[in-house]
């Protein structure tokens, strides 16, 4: 654990010009691959409020807590998610999820690798903002916290009840109520924050769906 870096510093605005820059590469790559709106009304609102929280990190001039104490919660909510593609995986989530928002279901080999890719650079990001202090690969980490976990609680949560029925991801994505919550309060440290930003970010994602 020695070699985890203990980071004190803010963003700086490098890290706010090139995560911003990642940011845009990741809404126009989710935009190409949205099978109908599928992922431009769930995706695209999910990266535009992790940019909007990274804004307001730089901002405010938050320091970025100690790896010690963020990376093992991240990697144990992270864990979750391969519990959560296996239940969206066997449950039929890449055909139905698309049919919601009028496209074709996604291929078997287009949804396992964009999910297992996506891991990867969640992974790999939150090792090196962590243990090199690459700040603006917060980002992709972000974005994990704010639609992987909370988005996906809410969305998963929406859907069954506008649908009154199950939905494919639905059990597993209950954790993300309290992981994603708890792995986003470890980022920024303020619980009424926290609270703010989970219940503006459910009205943006269920008034757009």
């Amino acid at each position: 654990m020695e070699n985890i870096a203990t980071l004190n510093e803010p963003l700086s605005k490098k890290d706010l010009v090139i995560g911003t820059v990642i940011t845009l590469a990741l809404g126009t790559t989710f935009t190409l691959l949205s099978s109908g709106m599928s992922l431009i009304v769930t995706f695209v609102p999910g990266v535009i409020v992790t940019w909007l929280v990274y804004v307001w990190l730089y901002t405010k001039g938050k320091k970025l807590p100690d790896g010690r104490n963020f990376l093992p919660l991240f990697f144990t909510t992270l864990s979750v998610q391969f519990l959560h593609f296996a239940e969206e995986f066997a449950t039929g989530f890449r055909t139905q999820f698309p049919l919601l928002y009028g496209g074709k279901p996604y291929s078997a080999n287009l949804f396992v690798i964009f999910n297992m890719i996506s891991y990867f650079i969640f992974t790999l990001a939150c090792i090196l903002v962590f243990t090199k202090k690459i700040r603006f690969l917060l980002v992709p980490v972000l974005f994990y916290i704010i639609y992987g976990a909370i988005g996906n609680a809410i969305s998963h949560t929406y859907w069954s009840l506008s649908l009154q029925s199950y939905f494919p991801g639905l059990v597993t994505a209950q954790l993300y109520w309290i992981l994603g919550s708890l792995i986003l309060y470890k980022l920024i440290g303020d619980r009424k924050e926290v609270l703010t930003i989970v219940i503006l970010f459910t009205f943006v994602l269920t008034a757009v769906q």
